[in-house]
């Protein structure tokens, strides 16, 4: 049998507040020549605005720039093909290619244009409806075969939102994937419609052949894992935990055994967390929850079974610490086997790891203020910005409770998302303020960080470089043999040089 299809995933947040909606599944579709030429004239103008908070009651406009997708292909598809291979892999797995797909770009528009319709909510976003703006036999063809982020304001967000999805990642975990097509489209700002990817995974739909394979994430020893289980899965997992109409459980990350060739059942899983008193090293034990494989989910727009070994520590993990994971399970011909493996948290986000340069005004007055964020080892992170309060200061009078008027101080958010270099930008024109004292909040998946910024017209600070946040997660001493030792080499089991 091929692999299922259908899975969809929605994370529903407060715009205003810097996060955001997505929608992930699977769907097939076909790699034409009508491609690049055609989607620079297609794809919307994409922008991931939002509002800044003022302590002063300023208002902040929104805007619009240039889509980086449309702009730029080639960066995109290399940043995407990138971001996809490291969680590989982490998990030893071989690289993908990525190219530019018409049926994912058709579905993609055909989304963006019907964003908020019943016709596409949950699992609907597979499907496409006759009648309804965008559809084409092509997109609705392909519907059913993809992963879809929404969102995502560029191509490593949106890889990481369905890596961190686990019932998402495991068709991104098959080993059969060889290549995926990408389709993207937005709207001009400001608008309610968020950024579309659309991810076709057509190259996995064929039938398994061989011995049965056996892929964990996070993987052997990988290191910088996440710490907490991402929100808005469709159907979510955590569901199954709580009774019906409870809320969902704030859990660790999702801790998944993939099995390619059989069909995984029974399993006993354990979690251990490393521990150290001065010289003393040992390990306790870490109470999880499991969702079953096999165990159907049930939403009103259709049903999925986990397909994969799922568990996860019933509390967030811990930061820069190491984990044992054991689990027990039959599968098929591999018959009831124990398979263990280690893996580390990433570090918590910190002041001291942010940095700020402040721009000298351009000829319009606008000065851009850059902020740069890397963890304890100079590697980029992952963050947004959220909120800036601000106060100005005129002839040495701090104002900030009058609400902006025209001619006012004013703040606009650009790059509100880190980049690959751990860079957000905001822009500000100080309309005559002699200085203004700003409180900025950053924030990842655990809590919100706030810094000084003091911006004044002749500019401030000086550019810090970070390492690239796509480049490989790095791996504990030892783990990736160990395992390879316990499981045995296979095809799939390899690392990129």
């Amino acid at each position: 049998m091929g692999p299922r299809s259908g899975t969809c995933l929605r994370q529903t947040r407060d715009r205003l507040a810097g996060e955001r909606l997505t929608v992930i599944g699977t769907r097939r579709n076909r790699f034409t020549s009508l491609g690049r030429a055609w989607l620079l004239h297609v794809v919307a103008r994409v922008a991931f605005v939002a509002l800044a908070t003022l302590l002063s009651v300023l208002s902040v406009p929104a805007r619009a720039w240039a889509d980086p997708v449309a702009d730029d292909i080639a960066t995109v598809v290399a940043e995407m093909t990138v971001a996809l291979d490291r969680h590989r892999q982490a998990s030893l797995l071989a690289p993908v290619s990525v190219e530019w797909s018409d049926g994912a770009q058709l579905h993609a528009i055909y989304l963006t244009q019907n964003s908020g319709r019943p016709e596409r909510a949950g699992l609907l976003i597979h499907t496409e409806t006759p009648g309804l703006s965008g559809y084409t036999e092509a997109g609705a063809a392909s519907a059913g075969q993809s992963h879809v982020s929404e969102g995502s304001s560029n191509a490593r967000t949106a890889i990481d939102s369905l890596i961190d999805a686990p019932l998402h990642r495991h068709a991104l975990m098959d080993p059969r994937l060889t290549s995926i097509g990408l389709g993207h489209s937005s709207e001009p700002e400001p608008s309610t419609v968020l950024p579309t990817w659309v991810i076709d995974l057509a190259s996995r739909n064929r039938p398994w052949t061989g011995p049965p394979a056996v892929i964990a994430y996070p993987g052997p020893g990988q290191m910088r894992v996440p710490l907490r289980f991402p929100s808005g899965e469709v159907p979510d997992p955590r569901a199954a935990l709580v009774s019906p109409g409870s809320p969902l459980p704030d859990t660790g990350y999702p801790i998944t055994l993939h099995f390619f060739g059989c069909a995984p059942q029974d399993a006993d899983v354990h979690l251990f967390r490393s521990l150290q008193s001065g010289t003393r090293v040992g390990e306790a034990e870490v109470p999880v929850a499991i969702v079953p494989p096999g165990l159907v989910l049930q939403t009103p727009t259709g049903d999925r079974p986990i397909e994969m070994v799922l568990f996860m520590a019933r509390v967030p993990l811990t930061p820069q610490t190491g984990y044992r994971a054991d689990v027990t399970v039959t599968c098929g011909s591999l018959g009831r086997a124990t398979y263990s493996w280690e893996f580390a948290t990433r570090a918590i986000l910190k002041p001291p790891n942010i940095s700020s340069v402040v721009g000298k005004p351009d000829p319009d007055g606008w000065q851009t203020v850059t902020l740069t964020v890397s963890d304890p080892d100079g590697v980029a992170m992952p963050v947004q910005g959220t909120r800036i309060d601000a106060e100005f200061r005129f002839e040495n009078v701090r104002t900030g409770s009058t609400p902006a008027t025209s001619g006012a101080p004013e703040l606009d958010w650009t790059d509100r998302v880190s980049s690959i270099d751990g860079r957000l930008r905001f822009r500000i024109r100080m309309r005559g303020a002699a200085r203004a004292d700003l409180k900025v909040t950053v924030e990842d998946d655990t809590v919100p960080v706030t810094i000084p910024v003091v911006v004044e017209p002749s500019g401030s600070g000086v550019p810090r470089q970070v390492r690239s946040s796509l480049e490989p997660f790095p791996v504990m001493p030892g783990a990736v043999e160990q395992w390879v030792a316990a499981i045995g080499k296979t095809p799939v089991f390899r690392r990129r040089d």
